[in-house]
């Protein structure tokens, strides 16, 4: 889904998907299914559904280099009913044709991203792993929150649970946000938190990390 806010261009995503919850995608995956969400709802077309897609392009974008993986993304994608059309050659010539299922869409939590996103992705800045964890970082925040809460603070645990992904490529992935200014990312140490444990010993936990999203995504 796309939507324009002060003439800004957003990407939209149903939360649940973001966050694998019922429904499980790679980081590349997602990747190709988000760019599918934004041709879709830019698509002028009377038949919305169908998406006339240039796949080169769309391969470049996804950093895929051969056309084997570039249809098991495709074909994993039409297992879990996201397109509803079997990709299984891909044109020598001319366009390549993809039939939305906009059902998929019916959500009541979305996760919105400024497209500048891609560009990230196009200049080589961030990777399929960097741009699903800073939609999961967003799923969370909610600037319209009594709380005030204007980051995240999903633990490292939950991350890997949920993208199904190490602790190392989490960490690189961070790193790669950071590095682009799209993440800021206050880290915590052990404190006190002011009880003792069962040997009467002060009890110390570590808070998770806050990764604040940066304003340009919003």
């Amino acid at each position: 889904m796309t939507t324009e806010t002060s003439k800004k261009l957003h990407v939209q995503v149903p939360t649940y998907i973001v966050r694998n919850d019922g429904i499980y995608l790679t980081n590349s995956e997602f990747l190709i299914y988000t760019r599918l969400c934004f041709l879709f709802f830019r698509n002028a077309k009377e038949n919305k559904t169908e998406l006339n897609i240039d796949h080169k392009q769309l391969m470049f974008l996804s950093q895929i280099s051969d056309t084997r993986t570039f249809k098991l993304r495709l074909k994993r994608l039409y297992k879990l009913d996201l397109i509803k059309n079997q990709i299984d050659k891909l044109p020598t010539k001319g366009n390549l044709k993809v039939i939305f299922n906009p059902e998929k869409l019916i959500s009541d939590h979305f996760t919105m991203m400024s497209t500048s996103i891609f560009t990230y992705l196009a200049n080589g800045q961030i990777n399929e792993y960097a741009f699903r964890q800073v939609f999961y970082y967003k799923s969370h925040i909610n600037k319209k929150d009594k709380r005030n809460l204007e980051y995240c603070y999903v633990g490292y645990e939950t991350l890997v649970e949920r993208l199904k992904v190490s602790r190392t490529k989490i960490k690189e992935a961070n790193e790669q946000l950071k590095k682009a200014n799209l993440v800021k990312i206050t880290t915590h140490k052990l404190e006190w938190n002011g009880g003792y444990t069962d040997a009467n010993e002060l009890d110390y936990e570590k808070f998770n990390n806050h990764y604040t999203v940066a304003n340009s995504l919003f």
